[in-house]
């Protein structure tokens, strides 16, 4: 499995996980008010930065090479 896999699946994993557990909470809570909603929509924009920076990383073509590398000192 290469990195940009495992990086995928963990990140989709972890998502599934925040969903599932936010739906089965939202269950049994009332409502939320608009301030911690605003919050959570920010939350929400800072996880999606953090992926398309990790996205970026993982398919730079530096990063490829730097990942050869590693493997041939290995």
């Amino acid at each position: 499995m290469h990195l940009f896999e495992f990086v995928f699946a963990l990140v989709a994993m972890v998502l599934l996980f925040k969903l599932v557990s936010r739906a089965m909470h939202q269950r049994r809570v009332a409502p939320r008010d608009d301030a911690v909603n605003a919050e959570l929509v920010q939350r929400l924009g800072q996880v999606e930065e953090r992926v398309r920076v990790l996205e970026r990383i993982v398919t730079d073509e530096r990063f490829d090479l730097k990942q050869q590398f590693k493997d041939l000192e290995a």
